[in-house]
């Protein structure tokens, strides 16, 4: 028993959510790291004892039943994780590191015990054993996403040398999970170097009225399944679907959308492209910066995914003839989502399909150079005018729920290299470039080698890189790329999300690009709130508003230096660092009931300022200056004001952001149960 002993030392302690995990140790903690290790090493090896004699064991069983309670029931399929409680993230990397060894041990190995024809039976057998008994999901959906991925998983788990502890850390890399692997650390080779910056980037010409319009969509999230009426509140990590079940409640779906788990319902994307069309008559090009595709995960399909994207890309086509759209894929686009393979692998588990079918439909927009490079990787680079360029990347390469990144991290290098390439020839053409790619890279869930090389060319490239735009995260908010010395030399856009998924209103973003240096010297957000709408429902069409113009609300200057000290404003003045949290969560109810808390703030002025997620020199200033405004503010006033429209206290659990910073519930007995972990 001395080994099981971490798992349930701290049973008694008040709010400890892991008993054996002290809920005080930071997220990075080596400790926290053991013991998952401790933890899975044990349960591996009660595993496969009782897949060898059948007969499960008190240890196993206990194991089993201490993990099912510590994790919440939906975060695990919903939630980015670093977005997840360190309970969550204990769990997840417990049961990755348990169910690796399992398989490694068992199937691995030509002399393994369960090596032979009939493995995948035997993997899906156990996967979804452990999928069950530790209750991560419903036996639907562990059924069909174990179907979806084994035998990419199969595949990797044989013909790669990674450990569960690589693997695992890879996966959760910001965490008490990581560990470092000296394999998956790459540099690029960059023309001249790494030179120094001498200053931030602050040139940026004034607006003059003759401003080209940008519009990014983006996060569209289509559910053709959507239902009107249906339960929005549910086990499986998406709702309001066909078939689910029907309510009068006040747990059924609204007609344009829901702020649950729920994606967007055709009427509601169809109206925002309408809308757009009649208000906006002047738009050039159009940037849709990935997944189409809803969140739906163990319900996808080659035919269904293809079909949902037609959908979207015919009507952009249909309602916006003329004008450009520059697409990139999302991490939703594939079956099985966010599984992208390299080139070279069997045709049963490789994406070429994909790239052929965005291919095809993409020339409507693209021509006929970019098919090399999408049937390559999804990625391409175009000119729509002389001195200006767009490069569109699949960045998936970085995403760490990409299960074909642990099979070989070097196979990244090429995309990142051709973006070298493409950036060189710019910058000697004298164009400005524009980038666009689904993930922004200083998401908990973008693998840091990958993003600190993107970093690196943003840096060697800053006189030619005039914008990065960016999805994901369906947050309407920016970043900031940084040089080694501190100087800020690139702004990324992210474009929020058409979607409501989840507790966000929908909206789109308007840009207004100077034509010269193709540089952002302005930006509108327009939403509309989907309690309104939906208390009309079908009599009445969304009321859509311009929720905010940037150069009124915060700055003129949209350079990289200019929001650096906006930055810093913020972290002086935290009610508008409030009023930048209000429009980043797109003005949603559900967000302004919840507020943001001084953990909230501290989450979000860093994630403004970080595009690799383990540099956070930047983040840690801004925090240090915005912890002494908010302990003056709580001096001088007696409580913060929660949110930009009124001082909400909340007792409900503080939003976090994607990238955000850990943080752990005290507990008056911390102390002891701390000094009873230590002492054994």
């Amino acid at each position: 028993m001395r080994r099981l002993f971490p798992l349930f030392l701290l049973a008694n302690c008040v709010a400890v959510h892991i008993p054996g995990v002290p809920q005080e140790f930071t997220a990075n903690d080596v400790v926290l790291s053991a013991i998952s290790e401790e933890i899975a090493q044990k349960f591996s090896q009660e595993y496969i004892n009782y897949l060898k004699s059948g007969i499960e064991s008190a240890a196993l069983r206990q194991i089993s039943a201490q993990l099912a309670k510590a994790h919440s029931k939906k975060d695990l399929f919903t939630k980015e994780l670093g977005d997840l409680s360190l309970s969550d993230q204990f769990v997840a990397c417990t049961t990755c590191r348990s169910t690796v060894n399992v398989m490694a041990r068992m199937f691995r190995d030509d002399d393994g015990e369960f090596a032979g024809d009939d493995t995948e039976a035997q993997l899906k057998s156990i996967a979804l054993d452990i999928c069950i008994r530790l209750e991560l999901q419903t036996t639907e959906v562990c059924s069909q996403l174990i179907d979806f991925n084994l035998p990419t998983f199969v595949y990797i788990v044989k013909n790669s040398k990674i450990d569960s502890r690589t693997l695992c850390s890879l996966f959760m890399q910001y965490n008490f999970c990581n560990v470092r692997n000296a394999d998956y650390n790459w540099t690029l080779a960059i023309d001249g170097g790494d030179t120094e910056v001498s200053a931030p980037k602050s040139d940026l010409p004034n607006k003059n009225g003759n401003e080209l319009k940008i519009l990014h969509l983006t996060d569209i999230h289509y559910d053709p399944l959507y239902a009107p009426g249906a339960l929005a509140e549910c086990v499986e990590p998406m709702c309001c679907q066909q078939g689910a079940g029907s309510t009068e409640s006040d747990k059924a779906a609204g007609y344009w959308g829901d702020y649950r788990d729920c994606d967007a319902p055709w009427q509601t994307i169809d109206d925002a492209f309408n809308h757009i069309k009649k208000t906006h008559s002047s738009i050039d090009y159009i940037y849709q910066t990935g997944d189409i595709v809803d969140h739906m995960v163990w319900g996808t399909s080659t035919e269904k995914n293809a079909d949902a994207l037609k959908r979207v890309n015919d009507r952009l086509a249909e309602l916006f003839p003329g004008i450009p759209v520059y697409p990139c894929i999302g991490n939703h686009e594939p079956h099985p989502f966010n599984v992208f393979s390299p080139n070279d692998v069997p045709d049963a588990i490789n994406t070429h399909w994909l790239y052929e079918e965005l291919y095809e439909q993409w020339s409507t927009w693209l021509p006929a150079e970019t098919k090399d490079t999408i049937l390559k990787g999804g990625y391409y680079t175009v000119s729509p005018k002389a001195g200006f360029r767009v490069i569109a990347l699949n960045n998936n390469d970085c995403y760490t729920s990409n299960w074909w990144l642990y099979y070989d991290g070097t196979d990244k290098i090429p995309q990142l290299q051709w973006l070298h390439e493409t950036l060189l020839a710019a910058e000697k053409a004298g164009e400005f470039v524009h980038i666009l790619a689904h993930i922004p890279t200083g998401d908990a869930s973008c693998w840091s080698v990958w993003a600190r090389e993107f970093n690196r060319l943003v840096v060697r490239f800053r006189g030619t890189i005039s914008g990065i735009f960016n999805g994901h995260s369906h947050l309407d908010e920016m970043h900031l790329h940084y040089s080694a010395n501190g100087h800020a030399i690139g702004v990324v856009w992210n474009g929020g999300s058409l979607t409501t998924y989840s507790n966000k209103n929908p909206n789109y973003r308007l840009y207004e690009v100077e034509p010269a240096s193709m540089q952002v010297v302005d930006h509108e957000t327009w939403i509309f709130n989907l309690t309104e709408a939906n208390a009309h429902g079908e009599s009445q069409t969304p009321r859509w508003f311009n929720e905010y113009e940037f150069s009124k609300e915060f700055t003129e200057d949209l350079s990289p230096a200019g929001i650096d000290k906006l930055l810093e404003e913020m972290a002086e003045n935290p009610s508008m660092l409030r009023k930048f949290w209000q429009y980043k969560m797109k003005t949603a109810d559900p967000q302004l009931n919840w507020g943001c808390d001084r953990d909230c703030l501290l989450s979000t002025i860093c994630r403004l300022a970080t595009t690799v997620n383990n540099q956070k020199t930047r983040c840690e200033q801004l925090q240090e200056k915005l912890k002494v405004a908010l302990d003056t503010e709580n001096t001088t006033s007696g409580s913060p004001v929660i949110t930009t429209e009124s001082p909400v206290t909340t007792t409900e659990s503080p939003v976090t952001t994607p990238g955000s910073p850990i943080t752990t519930t005290e507990s008056s007995e911390g102390d002891g149960c701390l000094s009873k972990f230590i002492s054994l």
